[in-house]
């Protein structure tokens, strides 16, 4: 077999692909030039890239899905003492170090020897944290943290609650896809990611205010001193129960600048971030708009790292320079335990996910231009959804919340062409070596929270909209689908909005002579009530199984009389009255019709259903 000649060509296709990189790069002006740039060339699943447009590739989908990848684990962070960096760094870490590992298990499809089975999607899709479970683990971590447990204690419960709740993917893994669809129809999964994302978007909106604690603080008064002597505004005076004034706390999250909840500083460094990324999209090559996220979070802290308010700084280099240098799993381990209540909204959360899976390897599939049926498509799907089941976990065991395929680099496969698996090889290293490098973690917590705020809003809105999306598929919004939406949003958002209306005293605490058991299914019950999301998708479940299917034809259509009918009973109908009796069968007969033709309309004409649609359009 003759050898491969390599001549200068051939290396530089192997080292610098064949791909259009002013395409990539370029930023555009949208105002000026009306011609379309070409779309670039498309390279399949096993195509090869280079291996400098691999690297590069790579580092644009690691990019594309960063914001969201160090998001949850940093706002899980911040419930952690105030001078912990150790702790809130390590997460962050974590979850990059685990996401590149199971991004690369994912990207292979590892085949499991002697079984139809493989391990892994074996398409472009990549992992990350999953933001379903963020509203659950903060709930529950803040509750137990409430009974006296710390951070740590509290995490390591939920964490092995979850490891344990993670074998749920795996069993669903073994049911055929259009069984788990029927079970969990885009009725019921949009339902419960729209209510996700709505919760989320509050969350954010309190980052961007300045923080979280003094975002729910600043209009919380002290306990009612009982005797006061109370001057009416008649002069009289009365005994009873009065508020003493209280300072709102000042928000200590955004380096020196500390200031009152809702300050202009912190609203306009938000709102900065946030038109970044909007001018971003508007400007940005296809390069800067998958990473807009990300590149607007890095303008957002570049410029507040600048600017002082009172002679006081966003930023300072204390977090930086406390952080290691590199790190890696485990040198900060969190003790696992085990919590009842949370058993079954986590299930709620990995059911969820696994429907996420279905749909979003799907889309990759398309995407790559591979069947989206068959038995392959099946053990894509199965694969990745065994591999959803494998994250969860590893990553609780590493310190890490529950892990997902994620959506956000079919993005870019869809603006690239690029849908080769050697650009998931490379956005998986690249993932790895940020979780390596602690820098990274110390820069992510020096960001202030009015900038982080700014950019999870929008993130945590496309959460919302994604949830919209889905509930587009399938029936679409017909009128069963619209009973049931509302139902279950009339909860959902019920509960998420006014908390206290199920855990003040629907269920009063039972005592200390109550058994343990109990106790387990009160907490259990009102922390379900007290998640939107999970009350939201049982009452989608329920509904969606007992309310009946509508007969799936056109809706009849009542015609509305003749206009000649109507002109000599306009009367009746107060036409006389309004626009002058029988001059509106004139009026009406012109609708739809050229302004020569309206004026000298006749009075008799009767409207054909065909002029009526005419005319409304």
């Amino acid at each position: 077999m003759a050898k491969k000649k390599w001549n200068r060509a051939s290396v530089k296709t192997a080292v610098l692909g064949d791909f259009d990189y002013g395409f990539l790069c370029m930023p555009r002006w949208p105002f000026c030039s009306k011609k379309l740039s070409p779309a670039p060339p498309f390279f399949g699943p096993n195509a090869w890239l280079g291996i400098f447009p691999a690297l590069i590739m790579g580092l644009q989908h690691s990019l594309a899905m960063a914001g969201g990848l160090v998001t949850p684990p940093l706002l899980i962070g911040l419930m952690a003492p105030r001078d912990d960096t150790a702790t809130k760094s390590y997460l962050i870490q974590a979850s990059l170090l685990v996401c590149g590992i199971t991004t690369l298990i994912q990207v292979l499809g590892m085949r499991i020897p002697k079984t139809p089975y493989q391990l892994g999607s074996g398409v472009l899709s990549v992992m990350g944290v999953s933001f379903a479970g963020l509203p659950l683990f903060q709930s529950v971590v803040g509750i137990l943290m409430a009974q006296g447990d710390t951070f740590e204690v509290a995490l390591g419960k939920m964490l092995g609650t979850s490891a344990v709740c993670a074998v749920w993917p795996m069993i669903l893994s073994f049911m055929p896809a259009r069984a788990l669809k029927k079970v969990f129809p885009p009725i019921v999964t949009g339902t419960t990611i729209f209510l996700i994302g709505a919760k989320l978007i509050a969350t954010g909106f309190k980052y961007w205010g300045g923080g979280v604690f003094c975002g729910e603080n600043y209009l919380h008064l002290p306990k009612p001193s009982p005797n006061c002597v109370i001057t009416m505004l008649d002069g009289s005076t009365m005994t009873g129960p009065c508020y003493n004034a209280m300072t709102a706390p000042l928000c200590a999250d955004n380096g020196d600048v500390k200031l009152p909840f809702g300050s202009g500083p912190y609203i306009g460094m938000g709102f900065l971030t946030f038109s970044m990324i909007v001018i971003i999209e508007i400007f940005g090559s296809p390069f800067m708009r998958n990473a807009s996220l990300v590149l607007a979070l890095f303008i957002g802290t570049a410029i507040s790292a600048a600017v002082k308010v009172g002679g006081k700084s966003f930023i300072t280099g204390d977090i930086l320079a406390s952080s290691p240098a590199f790190t890696f799993l485990w040198v900060k381990r969190f003790p696992l335990g085990f919590y009842p209540p949370a058993v079954l909204p986590l299930i709620i959360v990995f059911s969820i996910t696994s429907v996420e899976t279905v749909g979003d390897v799907t889309a990759t599939e398309e995407l790559s231009r591979l069947d989206a049926d068959g038995e392959h498509h099946n053990r894509r799907i199965k694969g990745g959804m065994l591999n959803d089941g494998f994250s969860g976990i590893f990553s609780s065991v590493a310190g890490s919340l529950p892990l997902t395929t994620f959506a956000q680099n079919n993005g870019v496969i869809a603006l690239t062409n690029v849908a080769s698996r050697h650009a998931g090889y490379a956005g998986a290293g690249w993932l790895f070596l940020f979780g390596l490098i602690g820098k990274f973690g110390g820069l992510v917590l020096s960001i202030p929270q009015c900038v982080l705020g700014g950019a999870t809003s929008f993130l945590f809105a496309c959460v919302l909209v994604a949830g919209i999306k889905i509930l587009m598929l399938g029936e679409g919004f017909s009128r069963r689908n619209r009973f049931i939406v509302s139902c279950a949003l009339a909860f959902g958002m019920g509960v998420s909005m006014v908390p206290q209306w199920s855990k003040n005293a629907l269920w009063p605490d039972p005592g200390p002579g109550a058994s343990s058991s109990l106790m387990s299914v009160r907490t259990a019950t009102l922390l379900i009530l007290d998640t939107g999301f999970c009350v939201g998708a049982i009452v989608a479940f329920a509904l969606n199984m007992v309310v009946p299917y509508e007969e799936n034809k056109p809706e009849e259509i009542v015609e509305e009389p003749s206009v000649h009918h109507a002109a000599e009973d306009d009367s009746a109908r107060g036409y006389s009255s309004t626009y002058g009796g029988n001059d509106d069968a004139k009026h009406l007969a012109a609708v739809g019709k050229p302004v020569a033709e309206a004026v000298d309309a006749p009075r008799d004409v009767t409207m054909s259903k065909d002029t009526d649609a005419e005319g409304m359009v």
